[in-house]
């Protein structure tokens, strides 16, 4: 189960560390630290997302029980049984079997990164720059029509049609006018995040270029102002997305783990009498190959769009983060690390190679495999396309969820 972080603003007092032989500048700041692959093997260094549901009570039974007092993006609640027991959930979007085209509003917001403590050899501050990569994320799978066997369409969108193929293409029903898709992003006002000394490491990989491993506690207060001032709507996903960073806890100024790539949620920002106004949100990194390659050995996880299309596909799969399911064994996890959350991007992060190339515009994205909705409804055979449980690459899983063992 993934440690939850809540979305409130918190007060941290943050000690300098001098870890690393850190080279001081003449300005009080440090060069970068040069590392190796040890350093992130020490911090236990795996993929990994979160997520987190601030709603009422009564706001989280109103998605299933009585969706029209909630105030968010479409949605529409389906269910199964296992063992007798029965599994709502609500998706994005509406029911397949309407055959009716969804779009939804998206905002972007590049979150570029100085860094109080980190200068390079001229003395000037580190600085990590998001907007340069603006248009390669808008112009991305996520966003723009790709070839898939589910259908010409977006990649979210692919994964969606893939679980419900045996509703939309039967002999009684043609629906492939059955999509819900993601708006082309409305860029909103970029912003800068000033990270004080204490918050992170700043390191250089062995050719040269920079990047950064962050209190994942820092961040989450700096999105929690954002959140108030950049004019999020409930009706729209809002995207938050950093370059060539990542996150984990700190003590004291000391890095302790890693590595999250991102994390989505949904909050309630008002209720008029008894409707809830709910909010989905998506943060996520992007890192360019060469990190990628460094810190995991494999240059595709979390670079360009793998850890934005992990949490986009899980929004549109569980946007309220409430869809409760039989508990499972987490693939390629240890023994015994389970959840009970229908997150479709969780059940293959631990599996190598997570990611499913895709080819737009001459740049080559690498979008990540998503776990279908029939692993987690322990169906076998599986109603998904071809049969499948992940997809694109219906290779990751091959059979439905292992049961958590029971004590």
């Amino acid at each position: 189960m993934r440690r939850p972080f809540a979305l409130s603003l918190l007060t941290i007092t943050f000690i300098t560390s001098t870890m690393f032989g850190q080279v001081q500048n003449s300005a009080g700041t440090s060069l970068p630290v040069a590392v190796d692959s040890s350093f992130f093997q020490s911090l236990g260094a795996t993929p990994k997302h979160t997520k987190f549901n601030q709603m009422s009570s009564d706001a989280n039974a109103a998605t299933t029980q009585q969706p029209q007092r909630i105030v968010s993006v479409p949605n529409f609640t389906r269910a199964f049984a296992f063992h007798g027991q029965v599994f709502p959930y609500t998706m994005m979007g509406h029911d397949p079997l309407g055959g009716k085209t969804t779009r939804i509003p998206t905002t972007y917001v590049p979150m570029s990164l100085f860094f109080d403590q980190f200068a390079d050899k001229n003395g000037n501050n580190i600085v990590i720059d998001a907007t340069a990569i603006t248009d390669e994320i808008k112009q991305s799978p996520n966003f723009e029509n790709a070839d898939y066997t589910s259908g010409d369409t977006q990649f979210g969108d692919a994964i969606q049609r893939a679980e419900f193929f045996n509703i939309i293409n039967t002999e009684k029903h043609d629906r492939d006018d059955w999509h819900t898709l993601l708006g082309t992003p409305q860029t909103l006002i970029p912003v800068t995040i000033e990270v004080p000394v204490g918050s992170a490491v700043v390191f250089t990989a062995p050719d040269g270029n920079v990047a950064a491993l962050i209190d994942i506690n820092f961040i989450v207060s700096q999105l929690n102002t954002l959140i108030q001032t950049e004019g999020l709507t409930v009706d729209a996903v809002p995207i938050f997305l950093t370059r060539n960073a990542l996150y984990g806890d700190f003590n004291h100024g000391k890095p302790m783990n890693c590595c999250i790539g991102g994390f989505h949620t949904a909050f309630e920002t008002k209720q008029v009498e008894n409707k809830h106004f709910v909010q989905l949100f998506d943060f996520a990194t992007s890192l360019d190959s060469d990190i990628a390659d460094f810190i995991f050995g494999d240059p595709a996880v979390f670079a360009d769009v793998n850890a934005l299309s992990h949490e986009l596909s899980e929004t549109m799969n569980d946007p309220f983060v409430n869809n409760a399911v039989p508990s499972y064994q987490i693939p390629g996890a240890p023994p015994g690390a389970c959840q009970n959350v229908l997150e479709t991007g969780d059940v293959v992060e631990n599996l190598p190679h997570d990611s499913f190339p895709v080819t737009l515009h001459g740049f080559t994205y690498h979008p990540q495999t998503e776990g279908l909705l029939q692993w987690f409804e322990g169906q076998s055979p599986s109603t998904a396309i071809g049969g499948a449980y992940s997809y694109p690459d219906t290779t990751k899983l091959t059979a439905p969820f292992t049961p958590c063992p029971t004590k």
